[in-house]
């Protein structure tokens, strides 16, 4: 209720103000995220730097074979395998991904398909130069093309510590 006004003064310029106060998606949803469930080690390596405007993230959640919309049907896989987990899938509609200071992703995925639908879902972060992550190409919306991107992405037997799983 506090931040609610900010944000209509805020959104009156869709230009400028996303970057003045540092509140342009996917940013402010992921650092929710990191604020609520991330480990002290994740909101030092990626909270601050993001609060602090050095870096930008993406938002991994839809993906052009399923209505992803509805997070029961991610097909994404995101495996263990010792320390490390192992992310397969195919993404797109990704705000952000080709921002020159898009350091981060965080990748919405399947790591239980044997729970409940409601929770068989995880997110993890994904630094973007992690190899087997590829931004294949920048989608056009309504004819056009943004500058940073809404992006299609493949994650190919992407390998990441367990640690970088949230929550």
């Amino acid at each position: 209720l506090q931040y609610a006004p900010l944000a209509e003064i805020a959104g009156r310029s869709i230009q400028l103000a996303p970057a003045v106060f540092n509140c342009a998606a996917p940013d402010t949803g992921n650092m929710e995220v990191l604020d609520s469930f991330g480990t002290p080690e994740q909101q030092r390596d990626w909270l601050d730097p993001l609060l602090d405007g050095r870096i930008r993230s993406a938002f991994a959640m839809t993906e052009p074979e399923v209505a992803s919309s509805d997070a029961t049907n991610i097909a994404t896989r995101i495996e263990r395998d010792g320390d490390h987990y192992v992310i397969n899938g195919h993404k797109w509609w990704i705000t952000g991904a080709m921002n020159p200071n898009c350091r981060i992703f965080i990748v919405m995925g399947k790591t239980d398909p044997n729970a409940a639908a409601h929770r068989q879902q995880s997110q993890i972060l994904v630094p973007v130069d992690t190899p087997g992550v590829t931004v294949t190409r920048s989608l056009q919306v309504f004819g056009y093309l943004d500058q940073e991107g809404h992006c299609e992405v493949v994650f190919d037997n992407v390998r990441v510590p367990a640690t970088n799983l949230i929550g």
